[in-house]
């Protein structure tokens, strides 16, 4: 999915949860606070805990 379908999909505010390993069970519950991006390392987004950003691969809707 690249940052148009992302941002077309999961408006500004949408809930996610933060899992930087799947493997490892559990996560920070976080919220998108600007517009996903295209770069290099993938489409990365503006969440509302550290680290801040996030590749959109390490998130997963909540709800």
């Amino acid at each position: 999915m690249n940052a148009k379908e992302f941002n077309k999909k999961y408006p500004v505010g949408s809930g996610f949860i933060y899992q930087p390993n799947k493997i490892l069970r559990g996560g920070k519950v976080v919220r998108t606070v600007a517009a996903a991006g295209d770069f290099n390392q993938g489409v990365i987004v503006e969440i509302s805990l550290e680290p801040w950003f996030a590749n959109i691969k390490a998130l997963t809707p909540a709800g």
